[in-house]
């Protein structure tokens, strides 16, 4: 990550001299087909930019950090409260879309598009795992780490849709919730290179000479050797990389960051992306490999003279003393998807098989990938994250996986309405299965509106209402309504 510092002193925001005390970051998009950071720094770097000014901004074409206020300095990043409480950082967008409306717009060049998205984020994941650091965040905490849209949602931003309204047209599988647990995972390896750092640091003089051949091969990022990866392994591609078999490589592979599945020799097959939106499957010659930004998540320890490894334990993320849950790995299409994990026990409540079977009725359930009434690629009951058109899932048991692993996110949505004691009493597991079904269907806001500060029969009498599509009543939802009231009753 290059940060390049040019400060705003023009501008309302930098010459008020306001501080904020940092207590969270925000990330947006700019709202306009402009990849060039430049564009907005010389616009807004006049008195005339009142109502507008950002800590930093992304460059869509480099990924470079344009920094633009102090990150203590109070900014006008999204209208609302946040602005005293939160560092705004704007991602630049594609050239190649069209706004048609609002937060709707088309796109000429897919690819190009996916380029810029895939280069603004990776780059967001690094500069907000930095800025957590500078501030002692933990980027995991409720509230911590927001969009725009999350931010309009809890009442501190105006009423924008960035940048998920973004990624969604884009369809590049990217969520905030994904985004935040990329950042503590990014946390956390920095933490481990740096005990191994601190373990090749103590070598005895003999070994220096090795041992900083070694620590220079990290610092390029560059790996001649497999035994410097293995499968797990995060990888970067360098800029001339092409498949095993000498096949061109497109940009939005190389642009991106991979798991690697397998390895053999000089052979290594990537599998997943760091996001988990695309899947390859596709052998690379080593040589082309770099480490991801020295971010390896199973990165070896540094040899020694005696041929013997030295055993470390890497060190847990350090935030508030506690190590951040990753998630479980989405279910490969077209492939048997892997059993659902079990939850820890953390004290909240999970949907109920009940639950999950009341949900599925109402979904419906395709095996194939197909554009809803929306014009977005789903799958199975109800999924849309990273679906693209050809994707298969196996079986129905496959797609029941797939919705219990979606229903841990609209649970989780039920949960916090709990902790916030924004649902005013403790719900049942009927109550709570009834609640999941409805927030799958309508979304966490709607949730939030049907349920704060009512009791248990208003709510249930209140849910029928949400019954219409299109401003018209319709059937279906009225006799899902009907069925979630009856098991919030019961």
């Amino acid at each position: 990550m290059e940060i390049i510092e040019i400060i705003l002193t023009n501008n309302p925001c930098y010459r008020a001299g306001k501080k904020i005390a940092v207590k969270g970051l925000m990330l947006h998009s700019v709202g306009c087909p402009q990849p060039s950071a430049e564009t907005f720094v010389k616009k807004w770097n006049t008195p005339e930019a009142s109502r507008a000014c950002v800590h930093a901004f992304i460059d869509g074409n480099t990924g470079k950090v344009y920094q633009t206020l102090p990150w203590e300095h109070r900014a006008w990043h999204c209208g609302g409260n946040a602005n005293s409480t939160h560092i705004g950082v704007e991602m630049c967008e594609p050239a190649c879309i069209h706004y048609t409306g609002g937060a709707s717009f088309t796109c000429t060049d897919e690819q190009a598009a996916l380029a810029v998205v895939q280069r603004t984020y990776n780059t967001a994941v690094e500069l907000f795992a930095f800025l957590c650091k500078k501030f002692g965040l933990n980027p995991l905490e409720d509230g911590v780490i927001i969009s725009h849209k999350e931010g309009h949602k809890r009442g501190l931003a105006s009423g924008h849709g960035d940048p998920e309204h973004l990624w969604s047209g884009i369809k590049c599988g990217y969520t905030m919730d994904g985004f935040r647990k990329e950042i503590a995972n990014t946390i956390a390896n920095a933490a481990e290179i740096a005990a191994r750092a601190n373990v090749k640091a103590e070598a005895t003089a003999n070994n220096n000479t090795v041992i900083q051949a070694v620590s220079s091969s990290f610092q390029a990022g560059v790996v001649q050797t497999s035994d410097l990866f293995q499968a797990g392994s995060i990888v970067a591609l360098t800029a001339d990389a092409v498949y095993y078999t000498g096949k061109a490589m497109p940009d939005w592979v190389k642009n991106d960051r991979w798991i690697i599945r397998s390895i053999s020799g000089d052979r290594a097959v990537l599998g997943k992306n760091i996001a988990a939106t695309h899947e390859i499957n596709s052998p690379v010659h080593i040589k082309y490999l770099k480490t991801a930004d020295n971010k390896a998540l199973n990165m070896p320890p540094a040899p020694s003279l005696n041929n013997k490894a030295p055993e470390i334990s890497p060190p847990a993320l350090s935030l508030n003393n506690k190590a951040p849950e990753m998630p479980p790995p989405a279910p490969l299409f077209n492939s048997k998807a892997p059993e659902g994990a079990t939850a820890k026990n953390t004290g909240e409540m999970e949907v109920s098989e009940k639950g999950v079977a009341l949900i599925a009725k109402y979904e419906g359930c395709r095996l194939e990938a197909y554009k809803c009434p929306a014009g977005v690629w789903t799958i199975g009951y109800g999924h849309t994250a990273g679906v693209k058109q050809g994707d298969k899932l196996p079986s129905q048991e496959a797609a029941k996986t797939l919705l219990k692993r979606d229903l841990k996110k609209y649970s989780g949505y039920v949960n916090d309405c709990i902790k916030k004691e924004i649902l005013i009493f403790k719900p049942n597991q009927n109550q709570f299965d009834a609640l999941t079904s409805f927030c799958y269907n309508c979304g966490n806001g709607t949730l939030q509106k049907l349920i704060k500060d009512r009791d248990a029969a208003t709510i249930a009498d209140k849910m029928l209402l949400y019954n219409k599509g299109g401003g018209k009543a319709l059937a279906g939802l009225a006799r899902r309504r009907e069925e979630e009231r009856a098991l919030f009753l019961s």
